[in-house]
Protein backbone atom coordinates (compact mmCIF):
# COMPACT_ATOMS: atom_id res chain seq x y z
CA UNK A 1 0.00 0.00 0.00
CA UNK A 2 2.81 2.40 0.87
CA UNK A 3 4.39 1.81 -2.52
CA UNK A 4 1.07 2.43 -4.27
CA UNK A 5 0.61 5.73 -2.42
CA UNK A 6 4.15 6.93 -3.18
CA UNK A 7 3.85 5.92 -6.83
CA UNK A 8 0.43 7.61 -7.06
CA UNK A 9 1.86 10.87 -5.69
CA UNK A 10 4.81 10.75 -8.09
CA UNK A 11 2.42 10.06 -10.98
CA UNK A 12 0.16 13.00 -10.08
CA UNK A 13 3.14 15.36 -9.74
CA UNK A 14 4.48 14.18 -13.11
CA UNK A 15 1.16 14.92 -14.82
CA UNK A 16 0.87 18.31 -13.13
CA UNK A 17 4.41 19.15 -14.28
CA UNK A 18 2.97 19.25 -17.81
CA UNK A 19 -0.59 20.37 -17.13
CA UNK A 20 0.12 23.49 -15.05
CA UNK A 21 2.80 25.07 -17.31
CA UNK A 22 0.62 24.32 -20.36
CA UNK A 23 -1.67 27.13 -19.18
CA UNK A 24 1.03 29.52 -20.42
CA UNK A 25 2.62 27.32 -23.12
CA UNK A 26 -0.04 25.07 -24.61
CA UNK A 27 2.23 22.93 -26.90
CA UNK A 28 3.51 21.24 -23.74
CA UNK A 29 0.39 19.08 -23.87
CA UNK A 30 1.39 17.88 -27.32
CA UNK A 31 4.74 16.80 -25.87
CA UNK A 32 2.85 15.17 -23.01
CA UNK A 33 0.66 13.34 -25.53
CA UNK A 34 3.69 12.16 -27.50
CA UNK A 35 5.31 10.72 -24.36
CA UNK A 36 2.13 9.03 -23.08
CA UNK A 37 1.20 7.85 -26.56
CA UNK A 38 4.61 6.39 -27.41
CA UNK A 39 4.75 4.36 -24.19
CA UNK A 40 1.11 3.28 -24.48
CA UNK A 41 1.67 2.11 -28.06
CA UNK A 42 4.72 0.12 -26.98
CA UNK A 43 2.74 -1.49 -24.17
CA UNK A 44 -0.19 -2.36 -26.44
CA UNK A 45 2.03 -3.87 -29.12
CA UNK A 46 3.84 -5.90 -26.45
CA UNK A 47 0.51 -7.04 -24.95
CA UNK A 48 -1.05 -8.09 -28.26
CA UNK A 49 2.16 -9.85 -29.30
CA UNK A 50 2.09 -11.82 -26.03
CA UNK A 51 -1.48 -12.75 -26.88
CA UNK A 52 -0.46 -14.28 -30.21
CA UNK A 53 -1.40 -11.35 -32.45
CA UNK A 54 0.92 -9.64 -34.93
CA UNK A 55 0.35 -5.86 -34.89
CA UNK A 56 2.56 -4.03 -37.38
CA UNK A 57 4.78 -1.72 -35.32
CA UNK A 58 5.88 0.33 -38.31
CA UNK A 59 2.33 1.11 -39.43
CA UNK A 60 1.33 2.01 -35.88
CA UNK A 61 4.31 4.37 -35.57
CA UNK A 62 3.44 6.04 -38.88
CA UNK A 63 -0.12 6.56 -37.64
CA UNK A 64 1.19 8.27 -34.52
CA UNK A 65 3.49 10.53 -36.57
CA UNK A 66 0.59 11.51 -38.85
CA UNK A 67 -1.51 12.55 -35.85
CA UNK A 68 1.35 14.68 -34.46
CA UNK A 69 1.91 16.36 -37.84
CA UNK A 70 -1.80 17.23 -38.13
CA UNK A 71 -1.71 18.75 -34.64
CA UNK A 72 1.38 20.82 -35.43
CA UNK A 73 0.05 22.05 -38.77
CA UNK A 74 -3.25 23.01 -37.15
CA UNK A 75 -1.44 24.91 -34.39
CA UNK A 76 0.90 26.87 -36.64
CA UNK A 77 -1.87 27.60 -39.15
CA UNK A 78 -4.11 28.90 -36.36
CA UNK A 79 -6.85 26.43 -37.21
CA UNK A 80 -9.80 25.86 -34.91
CA UNK A 81 -10.43 22.56 -33.23
CA UNK A 82 -13.25 21.65 -35.63
CA UNK A 83 -10.89 21.99 -38.59
CA UNK A 84 -8.21 19.99 -36.79
CA UNK A 85 -10.63 17.20 -35.89
CA UNK A 86 -11.91 17.13 -39.46
CA UNK A 87 -8.37 16.75 -40.77
CA UNK A 88 -7.68 14.00 -38.27
CA UNK A 89 -10.81 12.06 -39.20
CA UNK A 90 -10.31 12.54 -42.95
CA UNK A 91 -6.68 11.42 -42.84
CA UNK A 92 -6.21 9.03 -39.92
CA UNK A 93 -9.45 7.07 -40.29
CA UNK A 94 -8.78 6.16 -43.96
CA UNK A 95 -5.21 5.35 -42.95
CA UNK A 96 -6.53 2.96 -40.28
CA UNK A 97 -8.81 1.32 -42.84
CA UNK A 98 -5.73 0.80 -45.01
CA UNK A 99 -3.90 -0.66 -42.00
CA UNK A 100 -6.52 -3.38 -41.78
CA UNK A 101 -5.47 -4.64 -45.20
CA UNK A 102 -1.77 -3.73 -45.45
CA UNK A 103 -0.35 -6.33 -42.98
CA UNK A 104 -1.90 -9.11 -45.07
CA UNK A 105 -0.40 -7.56 -48.23
CA UNK A 106 3.05 -7.09 -46.68
CA UNK A 107 3.21 -10.55 -45.09
CA UNK A 108 1.10 -13.42 -46.39
CA UNK A 109 1.28 -15.09 -42.98
CA UNK A 110 -0.57 -12.17 -41.43
CA UNK A 111 -4.35 -12.22 -41.47
CA UNK A 112 -7.13 -9.68 -41.18
CA UNK A 113 -7.17 -9.79 -37.37
CA UNK A 114 -3.58 -8.53 -37.21
CA UNK A 115 -4.53 -5.61 -39.46
CA UNK A 116 -7.58 -4.84 -37.34
CA UNK A 117 -5.41 -4.87 -34.19
CA UNK A 118 -2.92 -2.52 -35.89
CA UNK A 119 -5.69 -0.07 -36.82
CA UNK A 120 -7.26 -0.35 -33.37
CA UNK A 121 -3.99 0.58 -31.65
CA UNK A 122 -3.60 3.68 -33.83
CA UNK A 123 -7.13 4.96 -33.13
CA UNK A 124 -7.21 3.86 -29.49
CA UNK A 125 -4.10 5.88 -28.60
CA UNK A 126 -3.89 8.76 -31.06
CA UNK A 127 -7.50 9.99 -31.06
CA UNK A 128 -7.83 10.86 -27.34
CA UNK A 129 -4.33 12.31 -27.16
CA UNK A 130 -4.96 14.34 -30.32
CA UNK A 131 -8.10 15.67 -28.62
CA UNK A 132 -6.10 16.49 -25.49
CA UNK A 133 -3.45 18.46 -27.39
CA UNK A 134 -6.08 20.17 -29.54
CA UNK A 135 -8.07 21.29 -26.51
CA UNK A 136 -4.98 22.89 -25.05
CA UNK A 137 -3.56 24.41 -28.25
CA UNK A 138 -6.52 25.27 -30.48
CA UNK A 139 -9.42 26.26 -28.22
CA UNK A 140 -9.50 29.71 -26.58
CA UNK A 141 -9.60 29.06 -22.82
CA UNK A 142 -9.19 25.41 -23.79
CA UNK A 143 -6.99 24.71 -20.76
CA UNK A 144 -10.09 24.98 -18.56
CA UNK A 145 -11.78 22.22 -20.57
CA UNK A 146 -8.66 20.09 -20.95
CA UNK A 147 -8.02 19.76 -17.20
CA UNK A 148 -11.39 18.22 -16.18
CA UNK A 149 -11.44 16.08 -19.33
CA UNK A 150 -8.08 14.61 -18.30
CA UNK A 151 -8.89 14.37 -14.59
CA UNK A 152 -12.49 13.11 -14.89
CA UNK A 153 -11.42 9.46 -15.01
CA UNK A 154 -9.46 9.73 -11.77
CA UNK A 155 -12.21 11.77 -10.10
CA UNK A 156 -14.73 9.11 -11.10
CA UNK A 157 -12.48 6.30 -9.85
CA UNK A 158 -11.97 8.05 -6.51
CA UNK A 159 -15.69 8.66 -5.96
CA UNK A 160 -16.52 5.11 -7.10
CA UNK A 161 -13.92 3.66 -4.73
CA UNK A 162 -15.29 5.36 -1.62
CA UNK A 163 -18.92 4.67 -2.49
CA UNK A 164 -18.08 1.09 -3.42
CA UNK A 165 -16.17 0.45 -0.19
CA UNK A 166 -18.94 1.85 2.00
CA UNK A 167 -22.06 0.78 0.09
CA UNK A 168 -21.04 -1.63 -2.67
CA UNK A 169 -22.84 -4.98 -2.67
CA UNK A 170 -23.80 -5.85 -6.24
CA UNK A 171 -20.98 -6.78 -8.63
CA UNK A 172 -21.26 -5.24 -12.07
CA UNK A 173 -18.73 -7.11 -14.25
CA UNK A 174 -16.96 -9.64 -11.99
CA UNK A 175 -15.30 -11.40 -14.93
CA UNK A 176 -13.50 -8.16 -15.91
CA UNK A 177 -13.31 -6.02 -12.76
CA UNK A 178 -14.16 -8.21 -9.73
CA UNK A 179 -14.07 -5.32 -7.25
CA UNK A 180 -16.41 -2.96 -9.10
CA UNK A 181 -20.04 -2.70 -7.98
CA UNK A 182 -23.19 -1.04 -9.30
CA UNK A 183 -23.24 1.21 -6.24
CA UNK A 184 -19.66 2.32 -6.84
CA UNK A 185 -20.30 2.85 -10.54
CA UNK A 186 -23.36 5.04 -9.89
CA UNK A 187 -21.63 6.89 -7.05
CA UNK A 188 -18.63 7.58 -9.25
CA UNK A 189 -20.83 8.89 -12.05
CA UNK A 190 -22.89 11.16 -9.79
CA UNK A 191 -19.80 12.40 -7.95
CA UNK A 192 -17.92 13.10 -11.17
CA UNK A 193 -20.93 14.86 -12.73
CA UNK A 194 -21.49 17.00 -9.64
CA UNK A 195 -17.87 18.11 -9.31
CA UNK A 196 -17.60 18.94 -13.01
CA UNK A 197 -20.87 20.90 -12.86
CA UNK A 198 -19.60 22.87 -9.84
CA UNK A 199 -16.26 23.48 -11.57
CA UNK A 200 -17.79 24.83 -14.76
CA UNK A 201 -20.52 26.71 -12.89
CA UNK A 202 -17.90 28.56 -10.87
CA UNK A 203 -15.79 29.15 -13.97
CA UNK A 204 -18.77 30.42 -15.95
CA UNK A 205 -19.87 32.80 -13.20
CA UNK A 206 -16.34 34.14 -12.87
CA UNK A 207 -16.39 34.92 -16.61
CA UNK A 208 -19.94 36.27 -16.91
CA UNK A 209 -20.41 37.84 -13.48
CA UNK A 210 -24.02 36.80 -12.88
CA UNK A 211 -26.27 33.76 -13.04
CA UNK A 212 -28.15 33.70 -16.32
CA UNK A 213 -30.37 31.26 -18.13
CA UNK A 214 -27.42 30.33 -20.34
CA UNK A 215 -25.40 29.55 -17.22
CA UNK A 216 -28.11 27.18 -16.00
CA UNK A 217 -28.25 25.47 -19.39
CA UNK A 218 -24.49 25.19 -19.55
CA UNK A 219 -24.20 23.80 -16.01
CA UNK A 220 -26.91 21.24 -16.79
CA UNK A 221 -24.99 20.18 -19.87
CA UNK A 222 -21.79 20.02 -17.80
CA UNK A 223 -23.55 17.68 -15.33
CA UNK A 224 -24.84 15.44 -18.14
CA UNK A 225 -21.45 15.30 -19.84
CA UNK A 226 -19.73 14.80 -16.47
CA UNK A 227 -21.99 11.80 -15.91
CA UNK A 228 -21.20 10.59 -19.44
CA UNK A 229 -17.47 11.06 -18.76
CA UNK A 230 -17.73 8.73 -15.77
CA UNK A 231 -19.61 6.13 -17.82
CA UNK A 232 -17.00 6.39 -20.58
CA UNK A 233 -14.29 6.09 -17.93
CA UNK A 234 -15.77 2.78 -16.81
CA UNK A 235 -15.97 1.57 -20.42
CA UNK A 236 -12.33 2.51 -20.96
CA UNK A 237 -11.31 0.56 -17.88
CA UNK A 238 -13.31 -2.49 -18.98
CA UNK A 239 -11.88 -2.40 -22.49
CA UNK A 240 -8.33 -2.32 -21.10
CA UNK A 241 -9.19 -5.19 -18.74
CA UNK A 242 -10.72 -7.15 -21.63
CA UNK A 243 -7.57 -6.72 -23.72
CA UNK A 244 -5.38 -7.83 -20.80
CA UNK A 245 -7.53 -10.89 -20.22
CA UNK A 246 -7.51 -11.72 -23.93
CA UNK A 247 -3.70 -11.37 -24.09
CA UNK A 248 -3.12 -13.23 -20.81
CA UNK A 249 -1.34 -10.43 -18.93
CA UNK A 250 -1.93 -8.82 -15.52
CA UNK A 251 -0.66 -5.31 -16.25
CA UNK A 252 0.53 -3.47 -19.33
CA UNK A 253 3.87 -2.72 -17.69
CA UNK A 254 5.64 -1.91 -14.44
CA UNK A 255 6.49 1.75 -15.00
CA UNK A 256 4.42 2.69 -11.96
CA UNK A 257 5.04 0.06 -9.24
CA UNK A 258 1.75 -0.98 -7.70
CA UNK A 259 -0.22 0.68 -10.52
CA UNK A 260 1.07 -1.06 -13.63
CA UNK A 261 2.12 0.59 -16.85
CA UNK A 262 1.30 3.84 -18.61
CA UNK A 263 -1.84 2.44 -20.18
CA UNK A 264 -3.04 1.12 -16.82
CA UNK A 265 -3.09 4.75 -15.65
CA UNK A 266 -4.60 6.29 -18.81
CA UNK A 267 -7.01 3.63 -20.08
CA UNK A 268 -10.00 5.43 -18.56
CA UNK A 269 -8.76 8.93 -19.41
CA UNK A 270 -8.53 7.97 -23.09
CA UNK A 271 -12.32 7.65 -23.03
CA UNK A 272 -13.09 10.85 -21.08
CA UNK A 273 -10.88 13.29 -23.00
CA UNK A 274 -13.04 13.40 -26.17
CA UNK A 275 -16.03 14.32 -23.97
CA UNK A 276 -14.11 17.43 -22.91
CA UNK A 277 -13.79 18.37 -26.58
CA UNK A 278 -17.54 17.91 -26.98
CA UNK A 279 -18.25 20.20 -24.03
CA UNK A 280 -15.88 22.85 -25.41
CA UNK A 281 -17.64 22.74 -28.78
CA UNK A 282 -21.06 23.02 -27.09
CA UNK A 283 -19.81 25.96 -25.05
CA UNK A 284 -18.60 27.63 -28.23
CA UNK A 285 -22.01 27.17 -29.83
CA UNK A 286 -24.07 28.29 -26.81
CA UNK A 287 -22.03 31.04 -25.20
CA UNK A 288 -19.60 33.83 -25.90
CA UNK A 289 -17.10 32.71 -23.25
CA UNK A 290 -14.58 31.32 -25.71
Amino acid sequence: MRQRVITGIVFILSVLAFVIPSYWFSPLMLLFGIIVGSISIYELIKAFTAGGFKPNSFLVAIGGVIAVIIALISYFQGSGILVALSLYLLIVVPYCLACVILPSVIDKENHLVSGAVTAMIVLYVTFPLFCLASLSMLVPSGWFYMVPALMAAWISDTCAYFVGVTMGKHKIVPHLSPNKTWEGCIGGAVGCATLIMIYFGFLYMMEVGDYTVNTAVFCSLAFILGFAMSVMSQLGDWLASLIKRMCGIKDYGNMFPGHGGMLDRFDSAFFTIPMGVLLAIIAYLLTDIM
